[in-house]
């Protein structure tokens, strides 16, 4: 609500500074016109007011961009180079097979993976079942764009010692959900996942200790991170192995029952004298006249 509140009053700012013209013009190129409600929709709602005119500036220079090669490329190719209707057509076919088998093959319990299929397929495939220790985190956590003109504020109450429940009830009304953030306690993350939800990797694991407060930049984003626990937990190294087997047998199941389907559908299709073969005397074709000739 907050960031579609803030994002109404920058759009608001924006008519204003045009003049309090309704709907402005904001380009004009080879008879075609660009009005200021077809940019504004596109302005993603978490853009500051500087990003917004920025986004503005380089959507119209886009646009014109875009219509003048249009034109160069309407005023130069024949007919014929111009022609597309061949190939549209032939996406918009490719586009109909592929939703259509997309939709049949949606169900993911259709390709259910048994535990003896999976115990199979590990067996078949993996060595290493040795268990080993992964670290995990219990942690709060805040992810900021760099800049960001509420990083002092937020910093503040996110490393407050005094009164820290408090101060995260503030946070909560100020993060909204224009900021990515954690501020619960009652979850344990792994390390590694941590870092690759959050595309970011910690510099120095040694520092991972409870009550150790981590500020640092990354990627173009600020990492605001307060320790709370750590430990490590035993796990078989072929975990994460066992997820991927689980879902290479699924695509495996899914494309199976793909070409199985498609192979039992052009046999019906034949039976019902919807699809015909004709003999084709493949020594023969190429002496057609009309046949193009053979590589």
């Amino acid at each position: 609500m907050r960031k579609i509140l803030a994002f109404t009053i920058l759009v608001l700012g924006i008519f204003t500074a045009c003049k309090q013209t309704p709907n402005p013009i904001l380009a004009e190129a080879f008879h075609h016109k660009l009005f200021f409600s077809e940019v504004v929709e596109k302005i993603p709602y978490t853009a500051s007011k500087e990003d917004s005119l920025q986004f503005i500036k380089q959507y119209v220079e886009d646009w014109v961009l875009h219509q003048t090669l249009l034109a160069q490329a309407k005023k130069t190719l024949t007919k014929s180079e111009q022609d597309f209707s061949s190939q549209i057509a032939q996406y918009e076919e490719k586009l109909l097979i592929d939703n259509y088998l997309q939709k049949i093959s949606r169900d993911p319990n259709t390709f259910a993976v048994s535990q003896n299929e999976l115990t199979d397929f590990l067996n078949a495939t993996l060595t290493d079942d040795t268990p080993e220790y992964r670290e995990m985190l219990k942690l709060n956590y805040i992810k900021l764009s760099n800049p960001s003109k509420l990083y002092k504020k937020i910093k503040e109450l996110f490393f407050e010692e005094n009164d820290r429940i408090k101060a995260l009830q503030q946070l909560e009304a100020i993060c909204a959900d224009t900021i990515e953030y954690y501020l619960g306690d009652d979850h344990w993350f792994y390390t590694d996942f941590i870092e690759k939800e959050l595309r970011f990797s910690f510099q120095n694991k040694a520092n991972l200790v409870p009550n150790a407060k981590l500020d640092f930049v990354q990627d173009g984003n600020r990492f605001l991170i307060f320790i709370l626990d750590k430990k490590q937990q035993l796990q078989t190294k072929n975990s994460e192995d066992i997820k991927m087997a689980q879902t290479l047998l699924q695509q495996q199941k899914r494309t199976e029952f793909l070409m199985s389907y498609q192979d039992t559908l052009v046999k019906k299709a034949i039976l019902e004298k919807k699809v015909i073969f004709y003999p084709i005397d493949y020594s023969t074709i190429f002496d057609h006249p009309t046949a193009i000739p053979a590589k």
